[in-house]
C-alpha cells in the first residue's frame, strides 16, 4: 500500500489514468502525424473500461520500413503495477544489431482475440515488407495469430522457449550434443546429421517435435530475405529489461515513458550515425577482419567468381563460394547477409577484392541513418496535454484478485540459472544473514583476504 500511495504522489490517480490515455492519443497525434495510437474499451455492468491500447509512433515505423531489415520478435511482458495486464511489444533490429522497438501495447492477458487485435493494428502500421519474418515463442495465441494475420511471413519459433519445453519430456546427453547444433546448422546436409542423430536415439523426441514445434527453429530452414539469423527471441528479452523499471507505472505515464525512452534512443543513435563514414557499418568490417586472421581453408579457383573453398583439417568439407552472386554453398552467407569464413578466404585471396563490397547493404551507414532519420516528438508533461471528446469516462480495468506478493521477474526456464533461495551464509563468521563484505564480527584482515581473492578470481574469470 506505500508503493501504491507513493506513485500515486509521483504520477497520478490510477483512477483516472486509464481515461487521460485518450488525452495521450490527442498529444501524439497532433506532435506525431501519423503515428497509430488506438484504444479498445468495453462496457462492465454499465460503466465503460479499459480493455487495451495499441501504439506505433511515425518515426519507428518509417525507420523500420527504411532502415531495418524486414524482421520482429512479438512478445509480452507482464506489467507490475496495480494493473497486472501484459505489455505486448513488436521490436527490429538496427544495422548495429541492436534492439529497435516499432510498437508496443497492453491488454489484460494473452488470448487469441487480444494478440490477433495487436497483430491486425501492426500489420496496419507496417503492411507486409518482402520477405518479413516473425519470431515469438512457443505461445499457442501469439502463434496462431501470426499465421492468420501474415500468412505470408516466414514464422520462426525462439529456439530457447522450444528446448525449455523439449526438456520436460526428453532428455540425455544426444539431445545435448546435436538439438542446439541442430538450430545452429546453415546447411541441410548437416541438419539433417543432427536430426538423424536424435532420430536414431529416440524417435518419440523428433516425432514430439514435428508435432508441436513445426514452426522454423533451425537456420537450414531460414528465408535468404530478410537477412536475420537468430535462432531465440532475445530481442524480445532486450525490450523488456529496457522498459522493466517502469512497468509498475500508470498506462499514461508508462506510455509517456516509453516514448520519452526512444525519443532519447533515437537522439543517442542519430548522433553516432552523423560521425559514421563509410560504406558499411564499421562493427561489421571489424568483426569481419578479425574473422580473416583464423581462417584454415583452402581456396581453389573455377574463376575470379566462383571458387572451391575446403577446410584444412577438421570436418574437410568443401564449400563452392559465388562472389557474383553472393553465395556460399554452407549458406551462412545468403542467411545472415554476411561473408562466411569460405567467402571470406577467396575475398581476401584476391588482388582487387574489398570485404566491403560482399555485405549486404542492410549494414551499410546509410541504412543506418535512415532508421533513426525522423525525430521522435517532444511532449509536455500530461497536465498539459489536449483535452479529448471522446464523449465518456473510461474507467479501470476490474482486478483480478491474486494470492501471495505481487510478482515483478519472470519466471525461469528449465535452462535458465535460478536464484538461490534461503539465506546467505557468511565465509568469514559463519553465521546467517549478510554478506561476507558487510560482516561485522569477523576479522578485518580476513576481509581484506577475501576481498584480494575476490578479486584475483574476477581477473582470472
Amino acid at each position: 500500500m506505500g508503493k501504491l500511495l507513493a506513485l500515486k504522489q509521483l504520477y497520478g490517480d490510477w483512477d483516472i489514468s486509464f481515461d487521460n490515455l485518450y488525452r495521450f492519443k490527442a498529444q501524439v497525434e497532433s506532435c506525431c502525424p501519423g503515428s497509430i495510437v488506438q484504444i479498445d474499451h468495453h462496457t462492465i455492468n454499465g460503466k465503460i473500461r479499459f480493455r487495451r491500447i495499441f501504439v506505433a509512433l511515425k518515426p519507428c515505423i518509417e525507420g523500420f520500413l527504411s532502415g531495418c531489415r524486414p524482421y520482429l520478435a512479438i512478445d509480452s511482458t507482464f506489467l507490475t503495477g496495480r494493473f497486472k495486464g501484459q505489455l505486448a511489444s513488436a521490436t527490429a533490429v538496427d544495422g548495429h544489431n541492436r534492439m529497435y522497438p516499432v510498437s508496443f501495447g497492453v491488454f489484460d492477458s494473452e488470448t487469441n482475440e487480444n494478440w490477433i487485435w495487436f497483430m491486425q493494428l501492426l500489420r496496419q502500421a507496417i503492411g507486409s515488407p518482402n520477405g518479413l519474418a516473425i519470431c515469438t515463442d512457443a505461445g499457442q495465441a501469439v502463434m496462431t495469430r501470426v499465421k492468420e494475420v501474415f500468412p505470408e511471413a516466414e514464422h520462426r519459433e525462439c529456439m530457447f522457449h522450444l528446448v525449455t519445453n523439449f526438456k520436460k519430456k526428453f532428455h540425455g546427453k544426444v539431445f545435448d550434443d546435436h538439438l542446439w547444433a541442430a538450430a545452429y546448422s546453415w546447411n541441410p546436409y548437416l541438419f539433417d546429421k543432427h536430426w538423424v542423430a536424435m532420430e536414431t536415439t529416440k524417435p518419440a523426441a523428433t516425432a514430439y517435435i514435428r508435432k508441436w514445434h513445426n514452426r522454423l527453429w533451425s537456420r537450414s530452414q531460414f528465408s535468404t530475405i530478410c537477412k536475420v539469423d537468430y535462432v531465440t527471441n532475445n530481442l524480445v528479452e532486450s525490450f523488456n529489461n529496457w522498459i522493466k523499471h517502469h512497468k509498475s507505472l500508470n498506462l499514461d505515464n508508462l506510455f509517456d515513458k516509453a516514448r520519452q525512452l526512444i525519443m532519447i534512443l533515437w537522439s543517442r543513435r542519430r548522433k553516432v550515425a552523423k560521425k559514421l563514414d563509410g560504406l558499411i557499418m564499421p562493427h561489421i568490417i571489424k568483426k569481419l577482419n578479425a574473422m580473416t586472421t583464423e581462417l584454415n581453408l583452402e581456396v581453389v579457383e573455377s574463376s575470379e567468381e566462383v571458387a572451391e573453398v575446403t577446410a584444412l583439417g577438421g570436418s574437410g568439407f568443401r564449400f563452392v563460394v559465388n562472389l557474383q552472386e553472393g553465395t556460399c554453398s554452407c549458406r551462412q552467407w545468403q542467411v545472415s547477409g554476411l561473408p562466411c569464413k569460405h567467402a571470406l578466404a577467396f575475398i581476401t585471396s584476391l588482388s582487387n577484392a574489398h570485404i566491403r563490397h560482399y555485405v549486404d547493404l542492410y549494414f551499410s551507414v546509410d541504412k543506418y541513418r535512415a532508421a533513426y532519420a525522423q525525430l521522435i516528438p517532444t511532449m509536455p508533461d500530461k497536465t498539459q496535454w489536449p483535452k479529448s471528446d471522446h464523449g465518456f469516462f473510461m474507467h479501470p480495468p476490474l482486478l483480478k484478485a491474486t494470492a501471495g506478493r505481487r510478482k515483478t521477474e519472470r519466471y525461469k526456464g528449465s535452462g535458465e540459472k535460478k536464484r538461490k533461495s534461503g539465506q546467505h551464509l557468511c565465509p568469514i563468521c559463519k553465521e546467517y544473514g549478510h554478506h561476507w563484505h558487510k560482516c561485522k564480527k569477523g576479522n578485518p584482515e580476513d576481509i581484506v583476504r577475501t576481498t584480494n581473492e575476490k578479486d584475483k578470481d574476477n581477473q582470472n574469470s
